[in-house]
């Protein structure tokens, strides 16, 4: 069941998640290399990127760095960097190859070089 607890501490960004806090920690425990940001720009971890694989059916670097975190409409320039990361977590989480990756990377590119601020 996932939803709503009392007294998250909002400090720490995973706050967001709720109920699933505790699982989201047990898989932290299990493989603390997931707890590094995508990028320092954004408090974004790679944990979320396997949550969202996992537990919520995401299925395109799109669907993680757009819906799930909303990375492209906070900073899109970040977002473009932190693809390949996402890329390559989803595609190992999936059983999927380079050329998967590869499309991926450039599809979510051509999508977010949309949302770039231009001068």
């Amino acid at each position: 069941v996932h939803g709503y607890i009392k007294n998250v501490d909002r400090k720490d960004h995973l706050y967001v998640f709720g109920s699933d806090i505790p699982k989201i920690k047990t898989l932290l425990s299990t493989n603390p290399e997931l707890d590094e940001r995508l990028d320092e720009r954004l408090p974004y971890k790679k944990v979320e990127v396997i949550w969202g694989v996992r537990e919520e059916m995401a299925r395109t670097v799109e669907d993680i760095l757009a819906r799930r975190t909303r990375a492209l409409f906070l900073d899109a320039s970040a977002s473009i960097d932190m693809a390949p990361t996402v890329a390559w977590l989803m595609a190992e989480e999936l059983g999927y190859d380079e050329n998967w990756e590869k499309k991926q990377i450039e599809e979510y590119t051509e999508l977010a070089n949309g949302y770039l601020l231009k001068t």
